[in-house]
């Protein structure tokens, strides 16, 4: 598993990838859980959706193999101001290959009226991520 506890991330407006584990699979029938998480925030108008995934790979070249959408709606009282949310998300995956793998933890705004998002990372909120093979 691989912690990150780097500086703290800003708010974006793009997909952006937050952490890597990589993983080489004993056998090509093998499957592979893959989990991560990290402490989220949003920045909302009408909705604040914190759209965080998993990806085979690279962000610009992989496969995303799992979303999650966690968020808010409706308008509160508080739009136009950052809140918190967890994103996280846990797959079983079947690569189909000896070689290594990389997974990728990455998170972008979601749709709607949602401004801005980020993981926000740092030794205060570290991000965490595994893959261990757990069938052959």
């Amino acid at each position: 598993s691989v912690i990150n506890t780097g500086s703290s991330n800003s708010q974006v407006t793009a997909r952006t990838a937050y952490l890597t584990v990589t993983i080489t699979p004993s056998s090509t029938s093998s499957k592979i859980y893959v989990g991560a998480q990290g402490a989220g925030s949003v920045i909302w108008g009408s909705n604040g959706i914190l759209q965080s995934e998993i990806w085979r790979g690279d962000i610009t070249t992989g496969t995303v193999i799992s979303v999650a959408y966690n968020g808010l709606s409706g308008s509160g009282p508080a739009n136009g101001n950052e809140h918190y949310i967890t994103g996280q998300n846990f797959i079983v995956d079947s690569p189909n290959t000896t070689n290594a793998v990389t997974y990728t933890f990455a998170a972008v705004k979601g749709s709607g009226g949602t401004t801005s998002a980020r993981i926000m990372g740092g030794t205060a909120f570290p991000i965490t991520m595994f893959a261990m093979e757990i069938g052959g």
